[in-house]
């Protein structure tokens, strides 16, 4: 894996010149191409049609190539129309298939969009000798390979696909989200259905010599999943995927100068590692959130824990050693002495050496843990009739649910002493008897 890389020619002064005035027209198509991709791909997403999308991609092939044998001429307005119709039929025997047998809709996509394909190729395969038809081009894209023409057909495509969203945004968030009350309104969910496909088709056969067919999918629905790992609100996960489609199109385009690589899969590399960011690094559920969210739990309960250890020992009439702690909570010395500084830093504990002390604060907060671990052992074997040798285990987890301990005491009628004839500590409470 080292010596493949190592193979790799970087060179690093190359990073700016997609964005020279030689290139400008290949990166802004790629742009343009990114940001409609990012767009549409939010309610590909949203709908779980990553599979229609996919099978959109591949599936107008054959439309592309029988527009270029009636015509004779590749020009980006003949395989433009060609490749819309291709993708708005394979939509309608998609959904005939899935209607209209017992096969699941799944399936149906791969049957269709499979058949399309593959008639594509057969009809390549009998294209004249001499005929220019560049297959490698269709099929894996080349931006660098962008003319006028395809220009043009982007700042065509991309500016309308943006305005038809904005004007049918509402029609189009209600039918996402809630079909059956769109229909109930008198929307067709189906009209916007093949309104999202045949703008789906028209920006992909656009955008044709940007990633080209195999991975305009990943231009689709990278950007809308790292958009949808930031918000949950539809409007902010558009502008959010449109951003993040036209950055990985600058900096695929970038990096393929920089590695002297394919700039198609360069782009959808550069859209992987903005969804990989986005995973890890989402506020609400990323990966490093989820992590650091178990951390702080974990040090909450290790904290609460060592406070009870210190209240028992005391009700105990023993002195509260760091040693005597680890082994009453069964956690390892540095937890306890990482619980013990927290604690020390909240003001709910003294320690001189190796005797820990409750201040005030702390004796209240760790009579509440006393008071809900034996409450909720009572409520176990009274209300639940669990095993009384059981029950502790179970309310070592529910105790720190403290909150919910005096409605516990409540339901059990106040009692004085838990299972085990313990005595439960009690607290002040407004309205208490």
């Amino acid at each position: 894996m080292i010596d493949v890389l190592a193979q790799l020619d970087f060179d690093w002064s190359q990073w700016s010149v997609p964005f020279s005035s030689r290139w400008w027209q290949e990166t802004t198509c790629s742009v343009l191409v990114g940001i409609a991709c990012g767009v549409l791909g939010c309610f590909v997403v949203l709908r779980r049609m990553a599979l229609i999308g996919d099978a959109l991609s591949h599936a107008v092939l054959p439309g592309v190539v029988i527009a270029f044998m009636l015509t004779g001429n590749a020009g980006i307005g003949h395989l433009f129309l060609g490749a819309l119709l291709a993708g708005l039929i394979t939509a309608a025997l998609i959904k005939l298939v899935s209607q209209y047998s017992r096969t699941k809709e799944d399936s149906a996509i791969g049957i269709v969009f499979t058949a399309f394909f593959a008639l594509g190729i057969i009809l390549i395969s009998a294209l004249p000798r001499g005929t220019h038809f560049d297959l490698k081009c269709f099929l894996f894209g080349d931006p660098l390979a962008v003319g006028p023409d395809d220009l043009l057909m982007m700042e065509i495509v991309a500016p309308l696909v943006i305005v038809t969203i904005f004007v049918l945004y509402h029609r189009l968030k209600i039918t996402t989200f809630d079909p059956v009350v769109a229909a109930a309104m008198g929307i067709s969910v189906s009209a916007m259905h093949y309104l999202i496909m045949g703008m789906l088709s028209a920006t992909v056969v656009a955008g044709l010599k940007t990633t080209g067919v195999i991975l305009v999918v990943a231009m689709v629905i990278t950007p809308a999943s790292a958009a949808y790992q930031l918000s949950n609100r539809l409007s902010s996960m558009l502008i959010l995927s449109g951003v993040f489609g036209a950055l990985a199109a600058a900096a695929g385009m970038s990096l393929a100068f920089v590695t002297n690589s394919p700039t198609g899969p360069a782009m959808v590399l550069a859209a992987t590692m903005i969804f990989a960011m986005a995973m890890v690094l989402s506020p609400r559920d990323g990966v490093l959130f989820k992590i650091l969210h178990r951390r702080r739990v974990r040090l909450h309960i290790d904290g609460e824990d060592c406070l009870k250890a210190v209240y028992r020992l005391l009700e105990a009439g023993e002195a509260a050693l760091r040693g005597e702690l680890a082994s009453r909570t069964g956690l390892s010395y540095s937890r306890v002495a990482v619980s013990l500084r927290a604690l020390r830093s909240q003001r709910l504990i003294e320690t001189d050496g190796e005797v820990v002390r409750l201040t005030s604060p702390g004796h209240l907060r760790a009579t509440n843990l006393v008071r809900a671990h034996r409450l909720w052992e009572s409520y176990l074997a009274e209300e639940a009739r669990a095993d009384v040798g059981s029950i502790h285990d179970e309310a070592e987890y529910l105790e720190h649910a403290h909150e919910l301990a005096d409605e516990v005491d409540e339901t059990l009628g106040f009692p004085e002493r838990d299972p085990h004839g313990v005595v439960i500590p009690t607290i002040e409470r407004s309205g208490g008897p």
